[in-house]
């Protein structure tokens, strides 16, 4: 839980907005691939930690249909985990500033860890996500899912296409059959 406290200094939350004025980009578009979905990553530099960082759902042009009670409480869940929940409405970037603000309606959700190097938080991550995996409100995770399989619009398509991208470099298109397409 310590690593908890020092996320919530580095990445301060308040009133709805969440701000992470980050040094320095270590890792970005890393793809981890849970319950065979892939999910990008990314890894940040502040003062002398790291912070990494999951799409659990990729910012989509529609939010997804889910009770702010529920948000509230996954974001109990992961805390107890030793994740910082991030679920936004609407964030921005500019370098490595990254604003969010939840006002109710989820257009994405982040989870986030600290540590003293790239490594041991992106290890973090990966770690409490395992155990956080059982506790995903369906809703989102249904949302991702409809994201990989064409159903729904990711806000930047640039997230889209490293979502779909195989990792021998070949383009992978939404299936239209409903199907999950082949990672």
């Amino acid at each position: 839980m310590a690593d908890l406290k020092l996320l919530e200094t580095l990445v301060p939350s308040q009133n709805g907005v969440t701000v992470f004025d980050a040094e320095t980009q270590e890792t970005s578009y890393g793809i981890c691939v849970l319950d065979g979905l892939p999910y990008i990553f990314d890894t940040h530099r502040k003062d002398r930690f790291y912070v990494a960082t999951i799409e659990l759902l990729t910012e989509l042009v529609i939010p997804v249909r889910i009770p702010t009670k529920r948000v509230r409480a996954f974001c109990r869940d992961a805390r107890a985990h030793g994740l910082l929940p991030i679920p936004y409405s609407a964030c921005f970037f500019k370098g490595n500033l990254h604003v969010y603000s939840f006002s109710g309606p989820v257009r994405g959700f982040d989870l986030g860890t600290a540590g003293t190097t790239a490594a041991q938080s992106e290890r973090n991550l990966m770690e409490r996500l395992n155990g956080l995996w059982p506790d995903v409100p369906p809703a989102i995770a249904r949302a991702q899912k409809e994201l990989l399989r064409g159903r729904r619009r990711a806000r930047h398509a640039a997230d889209l296409e490293v979502l779909l991208r195989p990792p021998r470099g070949e383009r992978v298109r939404p299936a239209s059959s409903g199907e999950r397409p082949a990672l």
